[in-house]
């Protein structure tokens, strides 16, 4: 049977992710790192870690929580566009909660690098997320996956900051980095950013968000602060952090992942 250009999945597998047709169901709960070699770090934090496969950005993987749960992991690449193809397959293929695990500027000295964060909304600035309703206000995580972050952190004694994030499609002139010859664009866009209010940027939060809620999806994010635009400051060694920051993001995906998952609690605030 031919494709349709319409709808270009063939017997049951979709047209980017590994995943579908023959291969294993996915688990309901999927993590969701930009770069696809952080699907293989999930592996220090998860029993019996498998890759399932890779094609262009996607890297999908899974394995056991500590409890035994089985939690998937696909890498979304990097911005936007490649992120609604990871979410919007994901939940096809049946994951009904997505957790994106990644990393953020932060924009204010009260948030160093290595901050684990859990972000409560992002502000709108993504153009594949603007194609999805979510109001002026931009796309909210959704209370559960909220209250599951806090619980997992709070466990497993690492202290979580909540925050609004802005979402941009641009890493160098979109957050405000100097090019040659465009020093007073990026001055201008950095003045932008510190006027929205928020605690960080980054390229991802606002399309899992949005994509994931207008599908019915249950969304969030967890973030580690790699760099501080206020003071400047970068972190050479990400990989503590980021083992902080998965495992915190796997034991709230096993929350969520039982029947019996915690209530929401109260909403985040920024």
């Amino acid at each position: 049977m031919a494709r349709s250009a319409q709808d270009p999945w063939h017997r049951g597998a979709p047209p980017h992710l590994p995943a579908g047709a023959a291969a294993e169901a996915l688990p309901p709960v999927c993590l969701l790192p930009g770069d696809p070699a952080r699907v293989d770090l999930t592996a220090e934090v998860l029993d019996d870690f498998r890759i399932l496969g890779q094609n262009r950005e996607f890297r999908v993987g899974v394995g056991r929580a500590p409890g035994g749960r089985r939690i998937a992991v696909c890498s979304t690449g990097i911005g936007g566009p490649s992120t609604e193809i990871a979410v919007v397959e994901l939940a096809r293929l049946g994951v009904r909660t997505v957790l994106r695990t990644g990393g953020m500027g932060a924009l204010t000295g009260r948030i160093p690098p290595g901050t684990v964060c859990a972000a409560g909304r992002a502000v709108p600035g993504s153009g594949a997320a603007s194609h999805y309703p979510a109001g002026p206000a931009g796309p909210a995580a959704h209370p559960a996956v909220l209250t599951a972050l806090r619980r997992a952190a709070r466990d497993l004694d690492v202290p979580l900051t909540e925050i609004t994030v802005a979402t941009v499609d641009s890493y160098y002139l979109g957050q405000g980095r100097p090019l040659p010859g465009h020093e007073e664009r990026a001055a201008a866009r950095m003045d932008v950013l510190r006027g929205l209010g928020v605690d960080g940027v980054e390229m991802e939060t606002e399309t899992v968000l949005a994509v994931a809620g207008a599908l019915g999806v249950r969304a969030g994010a967890v973030l580690v602060a790699h760099a501080n635009r206020a003071t400047d400051d970068w972190l050479e060694d990400y990989r503590p952090a980021q083992l902080a920051m998965l495992r915190v993001a796997v034991s709230a995906a096993e929350l969520l992942s039982n029947d019996d998952a915690p209530q929401a609690d109260s909403a985040v605030t920024s």
